[in-house]
């Protein structure tokens, strides 16, 4: 069994490597390009004017840039030296002054974090490193301020595009997101645990103080972004696939299932 530091210490090697090639991966992968618009356009529809984010897992920044652009202030947060040290580069100019503060911080260690916030963001599965949901979200309350919200992007236990590769043989792949237990994911030639989560799960970590007022599935007919071939191979086909899940994925039961789920709640709590 993994301790929680030796996973920890894991994640932090893999992203801290995977750091240098990060921002390049992201714009020119097809798939990314198009999931991480389709978060954006759901946060706008939940994000309130000049609202003050915390943002859980922040990579090197790449989403905090673009809410800062649109007037919001940030606190990034993550884990990886790495991952730290590319923000801290990128946000370093006067653009970002006042706008965007960089911590280096684990979510399971949100009490280290000063201040309130108005919505507490995690996206791509970065908490899917966690066996236990509640050890991030037990934080929330002391983070948000009244009708505070939290939009988090979660790797779901169902992903078709994963089960359908049993017909290619490829039976670990078919089922591993089933594995309660977790399994073993390579970035960079570093392994960790990775854990799946269904919206009932975060809705459960979530707690009474929170109700769920938004869902959507994030690629269930897209292929995923390591398939990012079929997309190149294939543009007109993929942006076709694209649409489909524009159409569908606030819909029952596809909103549940995807290569992630985007799930926001909204904060009602002790005042």
């Amino acid at each position: 069994m993994v301790s929680i530091s030796d996973q920890f210490n894991n994640v932090n090697k893999a992203f801290s490597r995977q750091s240098v090639i990060y921002d390049d991966y992201d714009k020119n992968n097809p798939t990314l390009i198009w999931m991480r618009q389709q978060v954006r356009n759901h946060l706008l529809g939940f994000l309130r004017k000049e609202d003050r984010i915390l943002e859980l897992n922040s990579g090197t920044g790449i989403d905090a840039e673009y809410f800062a652009a649109n007037g919001h202030s940030i606190h990034c947060t993550d884990i990886s030296d790495g991952m730290i040290g590319q923000m801290k580069k990128k946000f370093s100019s006067s653009e970002f002054k006042n706008r965007v503060t960089v911590q280096q911080c684990s979510f399971t260690e949100l009490n280290k974090i000063n201040g309130k916030f108005d919505f507490i963001f995690s996206n791509f599965g970065g908490l899917n490193c966690i066996s236990n949901l509640k050890d991030v979200t037990r934080f929330f309350p002391q983070l948000l301020n009244q009708a505070g919200r939290v939009c988090l992007v979660i790797l779901p236990p169902v992903c078709p595009w994963e089960i359908i590769q049993i017909f290619r043989g490829k039976f670990r792949l078919a089922f591993r997101r089933f594995h309660k237990d977790g399994v073993l994911a390579n970035v960079e030639g570093i392994k960790f645990k990775t854990y799946y989560f269904s919206l009932g799960d975060v809705k459960k970590a979530l707690g009474k103080e929170f109700k769920i007022i938004g869902s959507a599935a994030l690629g269930i007919f897209t292929p995923i972004p390591q398939m990012d071939k079929i997309s190149r191979k294939f543009p007109r086909l993929a942006k076709s696939l694209n649409r489909i899940d524009e159409k569908i994925a606030r819909l029952f039961p596809f909103k549940r299932i995807g290569d992630h789920i985007i799930i926001t709640a909204e904060y009602f709590g002790k005042e």
